[in-house]
């Protein structure tokens, strides 16, 4: 008796394992042609990708050229503008610079978006309404350009905006970009 049992078998069983065989073969070949295909759609993506990612860049250089003439002819307006207005680059200021609480009531003041009610300001700067009416009178003898606008009985105080883009812009009051208004810090 052979180790396969019955010796009639044998052919039979040697036929099937050519036939699984072939079939691992097939299977292999088929195998190997999806994973080129996997790969070779694979390396299209990575192109495309590729593609994309110089696109980007070129647009981010144009970006970049684009502000920095955006910027230029910012620069041209402003000279223009200036040359247009001198006065708005001439504001003087008497009696010295600003005192820290004058400072500190003009950055409440500045930090406003459109206007604000003075009882309002004044609670914001942790003032009483005479001592913020005092502040008022301060920064105006100093020439700084408050608009005062009495609506539904109620005046509302904002900074003059060609001023305030002026301070903005070049900090005429010479306030340190570090000073933070003390409402601001006790929030």
């Amino acid at each position: 008796m052979s180790i396969f049992g019955n010796s009639k078998k044998i052919p039979e069983l040697i036929s099937k394992i050519i036939l699984l065989t072939k079939d691992f073969n097939v299977l292999k070949l088929n195998l190997k042609g999806k994973f080129k295909s996997v790969n070779d759609e694979l390396d299209s993506h990575l192109d495309s990708i590729n593609q994309n990612s110089n696109e980007i860049q070129t647009n981010y250089e144009y970006t970049a050229e684009l502000e920095s003439r955006i910027e230029k002819l910012s620069e041209k307006v402003d000279e223009l503008q200036m040359q247009l207005n001198p006065h708005i680059n001439s504001y003087q200021y008497t009696n010295g610079p600003l005192s820290k609480k004058e400072q500190d009531f003009f950055m409440n003041l500045y930090t406003i978006e459109d206007r604000i009610p003075m009882v309002e300001l004044a609670k914001t700067a942790g003032l009483t309404l005479e001592l913020c009416e005092m502040m008022i009178c301060s920064l105006e003898n100093k020439n700084i350009p408050i608009i005062k606008q009495v609506v539904d009985g109620k005046l509302y105080l904002s900074l003059e905006y060609t001023f305030k883009d002026l301070q903005a812009r070049k900090n005429v009051l010479k306030i340190d970009n570090t000073f933070v208004p003390t409402a601001i810090l006790s929030q």
